[in-house]
């Protein structure tokens, strides 16, 4: 099987080409931060070329499917979703953190890998793995979630020595972790797309396809701009209780256009009734 890999969620890209489960190479991309599409084509393009491929010769595409950058993430499963559909290649969606996970060899099955990346506003996605079976491919024990950078350095400290932290996220929050919490290496921090290649490859063995048609990036909520234009908009909807102290908005969570709450902050109060 030859696979070709995306990976363009966060400031550094790269590309990968997987024939029969080995890693063949892999390429940082040239062009960093939100500027993975001006290069992506043609690097792609670079890629097959020097393994004598043409992009139909190409039987699978892997791409990382986030969290991560909202603009990295469309541009690398537009470029996936429309590789795959014209050559008529399998399309397979990786999960970015756990390619951040597979990255770290020699881990005991005693320890969980903590996954983390900026979700902006002083807080955190993170997901947890650990190494279940004997292929030592990094199972997903916790579902992804997000949480402040504060609360979750305080529980990995708690968690030590079994635990070890990794992810894109470290790059601005390592200091806010003690040295009693064990870090990855900084040169893994980042997924790259050999580790995409290879969950990818086993994927698309165990039958798990995506559909070109509905894949979309693991956004987890809207990026501040959305929540912000979609509330001026005033077509938003709330439809939970309310804390005494006001809550937190999370994913998929709007109120009713004229409604009597306010935002102060990072929360949304219920105003107190007209006597």
């Amino acid at each position: 099987m030859k696979l070709l890999a995306i990976e363009t969620s966060g400031l550094v890209g790269s590309i990968a080409y997987c024939q029969d489960g080995r890693l063949r190479e892999e390429k940082v991309l040239t062009a960093a931060g939100r500027r993975h599409a001006q290069t992506l084509v043609q690097e792609v393009s670079d890629l097959l070329s020097r393994h004598q491929l043409n992009p139909s010769d190409v039987d699978a595409v892997a791409v990382s499917a986030g969290p991560g950058s909202f603009t990295g993430l469309r541009v690398g499963i537009v470029f996936a979703k429309t590789f795959a559909w014209a050559n008529s290649a399998v399309l397979t969606a990786v999960d970015t953190h756990q390619a951040a996970a597979e990255q770290l060899t020699d881990v005991p099955q005693t320890s969980t890998i903590r996954v983390i990346s900026d979700a902006q506003r002083n807080e955190v996605f993170v997901s947890d793995y650990r190494r279940l079976n004997e292929a030592k491919r990094s199972t997903l024990m916790s579902p992804l979630r997000i949480e402040p950078i504060a609360q979750i350095a305080a529980a990995s400290d708690r968690d030590c020595p079994e635990l070890i932290v990794t992810g894109p996220g470290l790059a601005k929050f390592a200091d806010h972790f003690s040295d009693f919490t064990k870090r990855a290496e900084d040169s893994l921090w980042s997924p790259r797309a050999g580790a995409v290649a290879l969950i990818g490859y086993q994927q698309v063995l165990d039958g798990n396809p995506a559909d070109v048609d509905l894949l979309e990036p693991i956004y987890v909520r809207r990026s501040y701009a959305e929540e912000k234009r979609v509330w001026q908009s005033g077509n938003v909807r709330f439809r939970f209780p309310f804390a005494a102290g006001g809550i937190r908005p999370h994913a998929g969570v709007f109120a009713e256009p004229g409604e009597p709450y306010y935002l102060a902050g990072a929360f949304w109060f219920r105003r107190a009734p007209p006597r």
